[in-house]
């Protein structure tokens, strides 16, 4: 399950059914939990003096794919899911089935909760602090320094069930609320209050997001989407969902 060419440090610990490709390099003081897939050219436990720890747990069942680079000093929940060319760096916190779409990058700093879903080319700024079951979607941009350059960094904050459509942009520091909703190419100066459609550039709070309906459907409510979206949730947390007042 190892290929010869892979270069993995005596000092690793590799579960039971751990894949890992070719050409990977698996640095000291990394865990890897069993069931896990490390995909062709990937590095993981760069070392890094910004380290926290010099550690990295990865864990059950998590699938990196090729040409991913993860740092030490990161604890990472099970179920992960990336796809190719992703880098996330040192002191990360993330939860379990957490998905980070191709050429994703985690700048270090950073707490993902669970079940959060992040598409293809989203950057997490340094000392952003994200929900669970959040959706971030192509090319989401959270910025964290208000004067650039300088270390006066200011993480983004997003809350649990947001959604950020395609391309926008979250300026630093900037809170989104709970079950707040931000229209693609929207630029985010300002907090969103929970459960509001948030437009435009310079965006603002347009409306509740519960008004808004299906595209495909206007007799049902898009949000909150876990009302009508359940596909890769646990049963557990779709009945909780269903069971929410209305």
């Amino acid at each position: 399950m190892i290929h010869q060419t892979a270069i993995i440090s005596s000092n690793a610990k590799i579960g039971h059914n751990v894949t890992i490709g070719a050409f990977c390099i698996i640095h000291d003081n990394v865990e890897l939990a069993d069931n896990c897939v490390v995909g062709s050219y990937s590095e993981l436990g760069l070392i890094t003096p910004l380290a926290n720890v010099n550690q990295l747990i990865i864990g059950e069942g998590s699938i990196i794919r090729s040409h991913s680079v993860i740092y030490n000093g990161s604890i990472i929940g099970e179920g992960f899911s990336t796809g190719h060319h992703v880098t996330v760096r040192e002191n990360s916190l993330i939860g379990k089935n957490v998905q980070l779409g191709s050429r994703g990058d985690i700048q270090g700093d950073c707490c993902i909760g669970d079940y959060t879903k992040m598409h293809a080319d989203v950057h997490v700024g340094k000392f952003s602090n994200i929900g669970s079951y959040v959706w971030l979607f192509p090319e989401v941009l959270l910025t964290n320094d208000p004067t650039p350059p300088s270390e006066n960094l200011q993480g983004v904050t997003i809350g649990d069930f947001a959604v950020l459509a395609a391309k926008v942009l979250v300026l630093p520091g900037v809170k989104i609320q709970k079950d707040a909703v931000i229209a693609a190419a929207s630029v985010v100066k300002t907090d969103v209050p929970e459960g509001k459609l948030f437009s435009g550039n310079p965006g603002k709070v347009v409306c509740n997001a519960s008004i808004l309906r299906c595209a495909d459907n206007p007799k049902i409510k898009a949000y909150p989407w876990r009302k009508r979206f359940h596909r890769g949730y646990s049963e557990d947390d779709i009945q909780q969902w269903l069971s929410e007042s209305k």
